[in-house]
């Protein structure tokens, strides 16, 4: 049983380094960052184009006359 054992614990050898591991672990988490930091400029960008398209959009624009077409019709037949 001993033999069995032994060779079974001996097989269960990692197959990568410490030293390996954390370096992998660090570079995930590096990437990870800088993509959290792209995405934050990004969201941060688009509200500030949003919010300059809304304060433009609402004092600089007119707004077009409406009709009613009832009104329009009822104003045609007086003539």
């Amino acid at each position: 049983m001993t033999t069995v054992a032994t060779r079974q614990s001996a097989a269960l050898q990692p197959q990568l380094s410490a030293t390996l591991r954390f370096a992998t672990a660090v570079a995930v988490a590096t990437v990870l960052a800088l993509a959290w930091i792209v995405v934050e400029q990004a969201s941060h960008q688009a509200v500030q184009t949003a919010t300059e398209a809304f304060s433009r959009g609402a004092a600089g624009a007119a707004q077009p006359s409406v009709e009613i077409a009832g009104r329009r019709e009822a104003a045609a037949r007086r003539s």
